[in-house]
């Protein structure tokens, strides 16, 4: 079963930080050197500072960014900068973000949700995680104990109770409210009512938890936890080091939004493109169209309505050529030679399985070593970002896939399955600093009676 529980988070103070958009950052693993110098520059608090904290030549064990960032959280916490709620509680979330010509709104909350080892239990992920990137987490966790991003998971709400519990915290007080440098606006709200506490841990404890980001964090934590049982072993089985800070959002939330990954080839010539199209017409059938703005907007829409009927239909566009190309796969073709190659049938059918393994390794040729050379493929989750690239000569040739769906992240994390090399990307990441989760060893999380 799933126990999730309320706790008494850590957060910015309102009344010493007004402007609390120039203090939470995007997860550690989204910014870039040139943007973590921007957050340094944005805000003396800024969450940066406790989440990745610059590097120096002169770092030593005993002075580095992560004991830094644990005096950067002493010091604050001392000086009213942080403050930690009184009770534990839910923390209801609302984020408003701008997508395309409009405006969504994804909702869920925050809580802690119990560790517990991958394969024996309810919570599943769909995503290898690197060793050394979990050595780094690890060791920013020893020296602070507190986790200062969630990891951010789904479940499924089918008869939509969770979510209207959700809906009616909207019109109450607004803990925390804030609009961030990407035009973002975050609103977080407080569930303390015991009753209502009560009643979502009962209405998730039978759900399976999905991972959708944070798949580093969640394993950091569990090391984490395994560091803290040997050298605590007096500790309560429900110490807050058994638990992860955790976004839950429900799959059915119509904010909820999964962007695509094209791929982009900036070396292959223009032999390999024509070779492409003409001579592999048994695995699709190839729809053009003219290199106009019409001819574009009618491309576009036959990809949204492939993916409406959820069809494999990849676009694709070429350097100097004189079309916008739709692939439209033939399923049962494209089945037959990723079985042949050993792939399960829940991978089957997903865009960038067709695309990495059926077009760009076998069709086009492109061995493992070729693709693993980041000189050699490019990734991005903007459409119209990726045909500029290709239109000025950075790429010559680009592959367009349509977002893959949230029920095909489900099926292949139930199978036990990993989805493959930059399959999701849930738009737009939780930001760290609107809630933390201290992790004092003498403390005891209130979790449901079984």
């Amino acid at each position: 079963m799933a126990v999730v529980a309320p706790f008494r988070a850590l957060h910015y103070n309102p009344e010493r930080v007004e402007d609390l958009g120039r203090v939470i950052t995007p997860p550690y693993d989204i910014i870039s050197p040139a943007e973590q110098d921007v957050f340094y520059a944005m805000h003396p608090y800024n969450m940066i500072r406790l989440e990745l904290g610059k590097t120096t030549p002169q770092d030593t064990a005993q002075d580095n960014a992560h004991t830094r960032a644990s005096q950067y959280l002493r010091q604050w916490s001392r000086e009213g900068i942080l403050v930690r709620e009184a009770e534990p509680a839910f923390f209801p979330y609302e984020l408003e973000y701008p997508f395309q010509e409009g405006r969504r709104i994804r909702k869920g909350f925050f809580g802690l949700l119990r560790l517990e080892e991958f394969g024996k239990g309810c919570v599943r992920p769909h995503e290898r995680t690197f060793h050394k990137v979990k050595e780094e987490r690890l060791s920013l966790l020893v020296q602070c104990g507190v986790h200062f991003s969630p990891i951010f998971v789904l479940f499924s709400d089918s008869d939509g109770r969770i979510r209207h519990m959700l809906e009616t915290h909207r019109g109450r007080k607004v803990l925390l409210e804030c609009q961030d440098f990407r035009n973002c606006r975050h609103r977080l709200y407080r569930m303390g009512d015991p009753p209502q506490v009560q009643q979502l841990q009962t209405l998730l404890a039978d759900k399976d938890i999905f991972i959708a980001d944070g798949h580093h964090r969640y394993e950091t934590a569990l090391n984490y936890r395994r560091l803290m049982m040997e050298t605590h072993p007096e500790a309560s089985s429900n110490a807050p080091f058994h638990f992860v800070l955790t976004y839950f959002c429900p799959m059915e939330d119509d904010g909820l939004l999964v962007l695509p990954t094209h791929r982009l080839l900036p070396r292959l010539d223009d032999e390999k493109a024509l070779d492409f199209l003409e001579k592999e017409r048994p695995y699709f059938k190839v729809f053009s169209f003219p290199m106009n703005e019409f001819g574009r907007e009618a491309w576009q829409n036959c990809l949204d309505s492939f993916r409406i009927q959820e069809e494999t239909a990849i676009g694709f566009v070429r350097q100097g050529g004189d079309a916008y190309w739709v692939l439209h796969v033939d399923r049962n073709a494209a089945r037959s030679y990723l079985a042949r190659k050993g792939f399960p049938e829940v991978l089957q059918d997903l865009d960038v399985v067709v695309v990495d393994h059926l077009f760009l390794r076998g069709l086009l040729g492109l061995d493992e070593a070729y693709l693993s050379d980041a000189e050699n493929i490019r990734f991005s989750h903007d459409r119209d970002e990726a045909l500029h690239a290709v239109a000025a000569g950075q790429a010559a040739m680009g592959f367009f896939v349509n977002p893959t769906r949230v029920d095909q992240v489900r099926d292949v994390a139930r199978a036990g399955l990993i989805m493959p090399h930059k399959a999701t990307y849930f738009y737009p990441k939780v930001f760290s600093g609107l809630v933390m989760h201290p992790m004092d060893v003498k403390e005891t999380v209130c979790v449901p009676v079984s």
